[in-house]
């Protein structure tokens, strides 16, 4: 058993019951290929509740100062987080997201980039990286919404992760990767996204 499944078995009921976590749309999830899960992001805790509500390990992009720390950073790697420069473009990081899809796996992946408490998600602006990562692996992307009471997490407060249907490439309409096909496929997955909050 990897470390993975351990804090999942050992830590997963006691953050279900203090998050009071309910998960809607659980049907939607691939069950044999690689695919982005992505969602909107308001804590620190939301790789978590996404750990929870999907039936698959996620590999999350976390920011490289998060690996800079000695006990964080370890911990980080051990549980399959890769970092990434959110300052640029992070080949590197597009790399390793890649990889795990192509195996087969799944990749986390906050479009917003950072953490935005108690704002409309639909009131900020979602990066490319999402669509850049599903055009080279043809995969799915994967929307979900962790609604919480004034989009803020709070320990006893509930928390509602919903999932929605698989989003394709061909649904993108990303054919040649250029930066415009990006932008509009970027739109269509933060809509969706965002539209996920008004289903629980």
């Amino acid at each position: 058993m990897t470390l993975y499944d351990k804090l999942v078995k050992r830590l997963g009921g006691l953050f279900r019951r203090v998050y009071k976590l309910e998960v809607i749309g659980a049907e939607n999830v691939p069950e044999n290929c690689g695919f982005i899960v992505s969602s909107n992001h308001t804590a620190s805790f939301d790789p978590v509740m996404l750990i929870l509500s999907v039936p698959r390990r996620i590999h999350f992009m976390a920011k490289k100062e998060v690996f800079k720390t000695p006990i964080l950073g370890k911990l980080a790697d051990k549980v399959g987080m890769f970092p990434v420069n959110r300052g640029s473009v992070d080949t590197k990081a597009i790399k390793t997201a890649l990889g795990y899809i192509n195996n087969g796996e799944v990749v986390g992946v906050f479009p917003q980039g950072t953490r935005m408490p108690n704002v409309d998600p639909k009131q900020t602006k979602a990066k490319e990286g999402v669509a850049m990562i599903a055009y080279h692996t043809k995969c799915p992307v994967l929307p979900a919404f962790i609604k919480t009471k004034n989009r803020k997490l709070k320990p006893f407060s509930k928390t509602t992760v919903i999932i929605g249907k698989p989003i394709t490439l061909e649904e993108l309409g990303i054919i040649n990767g250029t930066p415009s096909e990006y932008k509009r496929a970027t739109e269509r997955i933060f809509g969706d996204i965002c539209d996920l909050e008004d289903k629980a």
